[in-house]
């Protein structure tokens, strides 16, 4: 029976079906990152008294709307067999080697966490780094010092998230330990060792959320600045259409809301790091 339930082992395991979710994700993603450039056009054809940009943006969206409405009704099925299968085999294991019931209980809520990944996180970094790449190719053909601006501002943040890599592992571990001890704390029914352990879990909820938050700071001012720069220049720049400046103006928002949501993504990544090595030795 499978014992590797790391998230390398689960994506190989059901890559076909994964597969296809992450396909139907390109897809869906595709078509919104040429939205702006479509709807710019748009902008610029009702200007001119023309519709044509206005029915293609139309088209484009009805496209887009019919494909995720598609992979929202697979996406479900698909990772609800998943977990359903992998949970059933964990509890099966740790059943023959003996293991407590807390202990199940709660390495089958952390296989939860990997399974939400593919279909949660995994989702969330797609449609960010789609909309990241789309953008940064888009703003690339209206203006490089904009694209070059885009750039330094991913390095930034790579930089802010390397540095705050080791203390998110961690916490993690801190915070696992004492979710995995839940039960066995409960079932001591001791009042105080059960409010000393929701007061070592809010410690470590805390000491991330805190980290988060400061790093949250910093990228928010670096991505207004960002905005400000990319406002001036589109503005100031010769032969600007309405249209072209709004598609700049909202490629540059796709970027940072995109931009902003890897490292959250990266976080969550590292916590599951820290849940795979500890599902290995059951």
């Amino acid at each position: 029976m499978q014992s590797d339930f790391s998230i390398s082992s689960i994506f190989k395991r059901f890559k076909w079906k994964i597969s296809i979710t992450f396909l139907l994700l390109v897809f869906e993603n595709i078509s919104k990152v040429l939205q702006p450039l479509v709807l710019g056009i748009a902008i610029n054809d009702l200007i001119h008294k023309k519709n044509d940009g206005l029915w293609l943006f139309c088209i484009l969206y009805g496209i887009s709307f019919i494909i995720g409405v598609i992979r929202r009704y697979y996406d479900t099925r698909t990772y609800t067999f998943i977990y359903t299968k992998v949970a059933s085999e964990i509890a099966k294991i740790q059943n023959e080697k003996e293991v407590s019931v807390s202990s199940i209980a709660a390495r089958s809520s952390l296989i939860k966490e990997l399974v939400d990944f593919f279909e949660y996180d995994v989702t969330h970094a797609f449609t960010s780094l789609i909309g990241v790449i789309g953008a940064l190719i888009m703003l690339a053909l209206f203006n490089w010092w904009i694209f070059g601006a885009c750039l330094l501002t991913i390095l930034l943040i790579f930089i802010i998230y390397a540095l705050s890599n080791k203390n998110i592992y961690n916490f993690n571990i801190g915070l696992n330990d004492e979710l995995e001890h839940r039960i066995t704390v409960l079932e001591t029914r001791e009042q105080q060792g059960i409010v000393g352990h929701f007061k070592n879990i809010s410690k470590w909820l805390v000491k991330l959320s805190d980290l988060e938050t400061l790093n949250f700071g910093i990228i928010e001012i670096i991505l207004f600045v960002l905005v400000i720069f990319a406002l001036y220049i589109s503005a100031s720049a010769t032969n600007t259409t309405a249209g072209g400046i709004f598609s700049i103006i909202t490629y540059i928002l796709e970027f940072s809301n995109g931009i902003f949501m890897l490292p959250i993504v990266f976080q969550q990544i590292i916590r599951l790091q820290e849940i795979s090595l500890r599902l290995k030795s059951i």
